[in-house]
């Protein structure tokens, strides 16, 4: 699991995030707000919002080299309110790929995982 550090609030984490997704061809499926459903049970966390995106041209690939893998497919990402940053949660795509034991798409996983990672970095330059 990979954790970064955005110093913007969670809002403007996400509003960074979604832009960099579009930017980059991404399909954004969903935007989960984890808080906002513990507040309808009476119930409080801090501030979590998950992204389930992803790019069906590389997602499908990875599902063909082991259909298991579609379980964790489409990508994910979780923004967390800490004190003070926003935390950026998800799992490279490497570590889902050694869980399937596909590693015959190597130079394919480490692009993703690339692109990830820039996206990452592109959310939290000030």
């Amino acid at each position: 699991m990979m954790i970064n550090k955005s110093p913007y609030d969670l809002n403007e984490t996400l509003g960074r995030l979604l832009k960099v997704l579009v930017e980059h061809d991404m399909t954004i499926f969903s935007i989960i707000d984890h808080s906002g459903g513990a507040a309808q049970v009476g119930l409080s966390m801090p501030d979590t919002k998950l992204i389930i995106f992803g790019n069906p041209k590389a997602g499908t690939d990875l599902m063909l080299a082991d259909h298991d893998f579609s379980i964790d497919l489409p990508l994910k990402i979780v923004l967390r309110k800490n004190n003070k940053y926003t935390e950026i949660l998800y799992q490279t795509v490497t570590e889902l790929a050694m869980r399937y034991n596909v590693n015959n798409l190597n130079d394919s996983i480490r692009n993703i995982d690339k692109t990830i990672e820039n996206m990452i970095e592109q959310i939290i330059l000030k």
